[in-house]
């Protein structure tokens, strides 16, 4: 790796990581209206997108999307500015968040939403932007009509016309997205290993963490639907280094959910995984407290959003693809923690809940 080939690109990434919204003042924004958040939202770095709201046009929709946008230029921006063997692992990794808006397309398909209402649940990156969604949203009646029009335009529609004799027997929409999942992580992990030395081995420590937390997440759902063992193993995206096959094995053998939890925090500690070892740690506690399958799915979510700053902290200091990869995840979750207050304010949810919506740290 030279670190030489990041100088550029490490400064904008500095600059942008400067501008996120402090944490306090973006748990502040819950005690507010709708306008005060809008007027709270003027005061930061996103001031200059939203001011091209026509005020007559001002609602919790546009507001969205002009966070969305901006999420989207930021990426484009630093993808762009990156050396070509980086720019090339950034223009994979935009598959998962074109995996999310199908995921998202599907789910709106099933519960019979309108296109507007849609796309208040993507955040639109890569070849599927705005325009593409609402294009496929609006000549689809049901999914599987989304199905055959994502066929005709994009590899997506491949991977789910697989499983859509499955999916009309069951109507589980779980075999579908886990489908998109592998499809787009086996991706992205494929182009991390074409980077060379160092580049390789910490672009692949940012990105197991985030693959194996799907996969608990996966485990733990499954487990909790009581699907069977063969079909949870074959929603598991195999890549991690930590957790080999058996471990993922005897945690899907395992009786019960909290065995399930033990069993991969013991892997985790006996090799010495830190991050794993941490996120599990949080889930374990939480479930000895709620027995929530909901609450260890934020819990899984907030345990990724304290890793990556951790790894924003770890790599700051030097030229190298860990920073490029935590700030666009830490970009990621502040955007989706500003959507859940606009939505939040607008709906009159009490302050409480939506903080307890929020992906921040403890």
């Amino acid at each position: 790796m030279s670190a030489w080939k990041y100088k550029r690109i490490t400064s904008k990434v500095i600059v942008a990581k400067m501008k996120l919204i402090d944490i306090k003042d973006l748990a502040g924004m819950v005690r507010g209206s709708f306008d005060q958040v809008h007027s709270m939202l003027m005061n930061t770095p996103y001031q200059q997108d939203i001011s091209k709201i026509p005020p007559e046009q001002l609602s919790s929709g546009t507001l969205e999307s002009v966070l969305s946008r901006n999420f989207a230029r930021t990426f484009n921006e630093i993808m762009d500015s990156s050396p070509k063997d980086i720019r090339r692992l950034l223009s994979t990794v935009q598959m998962k968040f074109e995996a999310n808006a199908v995921k998202a397309m599907l789910r709106a398909k099933k519960a019979d939403l309108g296109v507007d209402d849609t796309m208040r649940y993507i955040t639109p990156v890569g070849r599927i932007g705005e325009g593409e969604c609402r294009e496929l949203l609006s000549k689809s009646a049901n999914t599987e009509d989304l199905i055959k029009a994502l066929s005709d335009m994009y590899e997506y529609g491949a991977i789910l016309k697989e499983k859509s004799t499955a999916y009309k027997e069951t109507g589980d929409l779980l075999m579908l997205e886990t489908a998109l999942d592998k499809h787009a992580y086996y991706k992205i992990w494929k182009a991390s290993g074409k980077l060379g030395g160092l580049d390789k081995r910490i672009a692949r420590t940012v990105l197991e963490i985030e693959i194996d937390s799907i996969n608990i997440r996966v485990i733990l759902r499954c487990k909790a639907l009581g699907i069977s063992e063969n079909q949870i193993k074959n929603y598991i995206i195999p890549v991690s280094e930590f957790f080999n096959e058996k471990v993922f094995e005897d945690s899907i053998k395992a009786v019960d959910i909290k065995s399930s939890i033990e069993t991969m925090h013991v892997a985790a500690r006996q090799r010495m995984a830190k991050d794993h070892r941490y996120m599990l740690n949080d889930i374990l506690k939480e479930y000895e407290h709620s027995l929530s399958l909901s609450q260890l799915e934020t819990v899984l979510d907030h345990s990724l959003l304290k890793t990556n700053l951790r790894m924003l902290k770890r790599y700051t200091p030097f030229f190298n693809i860990g920073l490029i990869l935590a700030f666009l995840n830490l970009k990621w979750f502040e955007i989706r923690n500003l959507r859940t207050i606009i939505k939040g304010t607008e709906s009159k949810i009490s302050s409480s809940r939506i903080k307890r919506l929020l992906i921040i740290p403890d």
